[in-house]
């Protein structure tokens, strides 16, 4: 049975595999470019199969430096692009286990691009919804 905790753990993890530098939990600064897994809404969804699996839907955000818009969006370009070595996706279609954590995670959307204020600071970023079905 898993729990939260290792869920973020393995996500954030299997997405350090874009090269990020990325935390399981949000951290008061950061140092871009970063990636910071932490809840959606809804952020845990019980008994969603017959045999009782549990949703836990993760917002992947990642931030890039805001100090020149043009460069930050082409950084982010690669992490919201479906293939290749930065793809959020293709990291997580990479191993759609986790390493075992998870039944399934799939990326389900990019809800947001653009400028985004994180601890006070502007930065580029966007935020990846995933969704991942485990025995909490």
């Amino acid at each position: 049975m898993a729990n939260v905790k290792a869920i973020r753990a393995a996500l954030a993890t299997q997405l350090s595999t874009t090269g990020l530098n990325v935390h399981a939990t949000a951290p008061g600064q950061v140092v871009p470019p970063i990636g910071v897994i932490i809840p959606n809404r809804p952020a845990i969804l019980y008994g969603q199969t017959m045999d009782g699996e549990t949703q836990v839907n993760l917002l992947a955000v990642v931030l890039v430096s805001a100090a020149n818009d043009l460069t930050g969006q082409d950084l982010i370009d690669d992490y919201v692009a479906s293939s290749g070595t930065k793809s959020i996706c293709a990291a997580v279609q990479a191993d759609s286990t986790l390493a075992g954590a998870v039944e399934f995670a799939i990326v389900l959307q990019v809800s947001s691009y653009g400028l985004v204020e994180y601890s006070g600071q502007q930065y580029m970023g966007c935020s990846f919804l995933v969704q991942c079905g485990a025995h909490l």
